[in-house]
């Protein structure tokens, strides 16, 4: 608790003494107020963990400087979510839709906890029976015995609430 005091001043005069004038500066960057809160609230934390190595006349240019980086990283990030655009991907035929999906997790969720840590492993994660086992500390035997059962309850349920 005295360690963060003893940055939490020092940051503290540093915010109240800079603060306008880096948003002024993150404002005039980016174009945009929102965007230069950000950038400016971000320089401030990562000035915390060096305020205590910094002479008082060296914030003001040194948080700026952090400022200009954190921009730079944000458009670097930007350029390379333009040139690669996320993709959807389209539904796999015959997935369920999201009335389906729904159905599907109530029922997921109503399964005992290992029955439903072996169906998450072995088909969300994809891990092989071996994995699961080490995974969940038990055989592969009991694997396969719970993932059968699971299987079993949910095509089940997702049947009786199909009709």
């Amino acid at each position: 608790m005295a360690k963060a005091r003893l940055v939490e001043e020092p940051l503290r005069a540093a915010f109240e003494e800079h603060y306008a004038d880096v948003l002024r500066f993150c404002r005039l960057v980016s174009g945009r107020r929102d965007v230069a809160e950000d950038l400016a609230q971000e320089a401030f934390v990562r000035l915390a963990s060096k305020i205590d190595r910094l002479e008082p006349g060296a914030i003001g240019p040194y948080v700026r400087r952090i400022a200009v980086n954190v921009w730079k990283n944000r458009l670097r990030r930007l350029a390379l979510e333009r040139r690669h655009p996320a993709e959807r991907p389209e539904p796999a035929p015959g997935a369920p839709s999201m009335e389906g999906r729904d159905e599907l997790m109530t029922a997921l969720r109503r399964l005992p906890v290992r029955q439903r840590a072996c169906l998450v492993l072995r088909y969300y994660e994809d891990l092989s029976e071996k994995d699961t086992a080490a995974t969940l500390g038990c055989s592969v035997g009991t694997v396969k015995s719970s993932t059968s059962r699971a299987l079993a309850r949910l095509r089940k349920e997702l049947a009786d609430a199909d009709r």
